[in-house]
């Protein structure tokens, strides 16, 4: 018998989480992107801010999208290590114990 198995659960919600987050977090940014040199384009004349202000948005945003499923990837890690730990305690204390 597993014991934790809640842990073992929140671990595998964690990567489907980290994964949509980071595809949705993606596609968001390049739209977010191309609507923000849009909207700029109301404000200036020159077609460069536009497309450097977009560019800007978009990679802030995919760096953004990246570090969120860095770190919920790193937060199923440490689920999987609190289990781990927790099995070589026991296997420890039974050794020491005989």
């Amino acid at each position: 018998m597993q014991r934790y198995p809640f842990l073992r659960f929140a671990a595998g919600v964690l990567r489907v989480v980290g994964w949509i987050a980071l595809v949705l977090g993606v596609i968001g940014s390049i739209g977010t992107g191309i609507v923000a040199g849009m909207m700029v384009g109301g404000a200036t004349d020159l077609p460069v801010v536009n497309i450097l202000l977009g560019a800007m948005v978009t990679i802030i945003g995919i760096i953004g999208s990246f570090l969120v499923w860095l770190f919920l990837l790193a937060a199923r890690e440490v689920f999987y290590l609190f289990i781990d730990l927790e099995q070589n305690t026991r296997n420890t204390a039974e050794r020491i114990t005989g």
